[in-house]
């Protein structure tokens, strides 16, 4: 899983740069020197599995950018821990407002920061995705078993993808896409399914509104899959 650290200061980021990578199953950091900087990689498909940010920045600030992500529904459920000075407690009030899950004090301790976003990250990775090992004890099955469910679980996502480009007709499309939700269900990919479940509830969602969904539960899958890979 990567980690974003969004920070205008190089001399902050370093620091909790270097800490983070030693936290366990983290496979990589994103840096942003801004909380635009920061909104343009989340466009673009980053999907870090926590964002740590600053909350005072030049261009967009850190509560800026946590407004923008939770009014995002395909953003919404990204955790934030924002990163303070002792002295910013009007922001920190702010930011708990707007949905922060934590919070990092500067000058920071490496021990209990690395406690913390440790326990932030198991509690919130829990609630989007179920471990490998429980969905396979759940269902009966071996682990590898359950990764070759996802692989499928991806090509039947692409195929839906394809047979929406080639205009599909509504009803066979929204059978699927309510197919594979209950797929992602099973397999303990709980946000997939929430995802999906959203755009089913908006009544007759558009062509494209379904291809925006799919394509980031498909992003998701794979994220999901490149850990379970390294998980067996």
């Amino acid at each position: 899983m990567k980690i974003l650290i969004v920070d205008d200061d190089e001399i902050s980021r370093f620091p909790l740069e270097s800490l983070v990578h030693r936290l366990p199953g983290v496979t990589g950091v994103v840096e942003a020197a801004d909380g635009e900087a920061a909104w343009s990689l989340l466009q673009d498909g980053l999907r870090p599995s926590l964002c740590c940010c600053d909350l005072s920045m030049p261009n967009l600030d850190g509560v800026g950018l946590l407004k923008r992500a939770k009014a995002n529904q395909l953003l919404s459920a990204l955790p934030f821990v924002m990163i303070s000075s002792a002295a910013d407690r009007q922001s920190v009030t702010g930011a708990i407002e707007a949905g922060a899950v934590g919070f990092i004090v500067k000058p920071f301790s490496f021990a209990e920061t690395s406690r913390t976003l440790e326990r932030i990250l198991r509690e919130t990775q829990t609630n989007l995705v179920e471990p490998l090992a429980q969905v396979a004890r759940r269902l009966g099955i071996p682990k590898s078993e359950v990764i070759r469910l996802m692989r499928k679980l991806q090509s039947d996502i692409s195929a839906c993808v394809g047979r929406l480009q080639a205009g599909s007709d509504a009803s066979t499309y929204l059978a699927e896409i309510q197919r594979i939700q209950g797929s992602c269900a099973l397999l303990g990919l709980k946000h997939c399914a929430n995802l999906l479940r959203a755009c089913l509830g908006e009544g007759a969602p558009q062509e494209e509104t379904c291809l925006t969904f799919l394509r980031e539960v498909n992003l998701q899958v794979g994220l999901v899959m490149e850990s379970a890979t390294q998980e067996v």
